[in-house]
């Protein structure tokens, strides 16, 4: 018999892993919700669910930086 502990199993993950599917691709032109006006933004990346759903960043011509926000968030553009 050894006097060395048992290695402990290893915890299982705190979220399952699945598959994120993004609604929006890179580059499509979308309004995000909650705004006065119908600023046009435009998706330049794909981020990792964040508790909320998928998340991306979007950018306005109108902005010299770059934001974040959650789909639900999100509408296509109409024109």
């Amino acid at each position: 018999m050894s006097n060395y502990p048992k290695k402990p199993a290893a915890d299982p993950p705190s979220r399952p892993l699945r598959s994120l599917s993004h609604k929006y691709s890179i580059g499509s032109v979308v309004v995000l919700s909650g705004g006065s006006d119908q600023t046009a933004f435009k998706i330049t990346r794909h981020l990792p669910d964040g508790g909320s759903g998928p998340q991306y960043r979007i950018k306005s011509e109108r902005e010299n930086y770059e934001r974040v926000t959650t789909e639900s968030r999100l509408t296509p553009l109409s024109k």
